[in-house]
């Protein structure tokens, strides 16, 4: 999916756009303030506990006893269930983070826009979609113009180009396929919008 943002304004040009362009960044900085990062989490640490060593000079064989094996046991369940928390609050306090920043880059761009909507200029949202079907063959491209359908085209698994399919100017209709090339539905638009017989 491609997503163009443009925007324009009535008897204005390009430079106009950059010199109001330039004004609104300066104040979206302003509205969006600094970055508040949250407190870094308290990792936990595996703290051994202390191992009494017996030396056996009777000469008994190398082989752990249970109470060593047991605590061998407890040990490592003990160090992995540590590893595990950690690597949880470390993935949290990721995230935390990484909402902290979309926080403040929504602020930015909300102010932003509507400094420029203030100005006059309108904003124009251009997205093509382009999908396909498991088999790799295309499925369809559809263009959208501020959220609103305005060409599409759609294909059979097959690749036959679908000859019902046709929207044009936001009116039309768009055939959708199953994966065995059976027609799966019809969709109508007016205007670019779905329409609901």
């Amino acid at each position: 999916m491609e997503t163009e943002i443009t925007w324009s304004k009535e008897g204005f040009s390009q430079q106009d756009y950059y010199n109001d362009l330039l004004e609104a960044e300066k104040h979206g900085a302003e509205v969006a303030g600094e970055l508040v990062y949250p407190p870094r989490p308290i990792l936990p640490e595996y703290v051994a506990p202390t191992i009494v060593i017996n030396n056996n000079p009777s000469g008994k064989s190398g082989e752990k006893s249970e109470a060593e094996k047991e605590r061998e046991s407890r040990e490592l369940f003990e160090r992995s269930r540590i590893s595990r928390e950690r690597d949880q609050l470390a993935e949290d306090y990721n995230r935390q983070v990484a909402l902290a920043r979309q926080a403040v880059e929504d602020r930015r761009t909300g102010a932003i826009e509507s400094f420029l909507m203030s100005r006059g200029w309108t904003k124009t949202t251009k997205t093509l979609e382009v999908t396909y079907y498991a088999n790799g063959q295309r499925e369809s491209v559809k263009r959208f113009k501020n959220g609103k359908l305005i060409s599409a085209l759609s294909w059979k698994p097959d690749g036959v180009k679908c000859p019902v399919t046709k929207v044009e100017e936001g009116n039309g209709i768009v055939v959708v396929y199953a994966k065995e090339g059976t027609e799966r539905e019809r969709r109508s638009f007016k205007d670019g919008v779905e329409v609901f017989d």
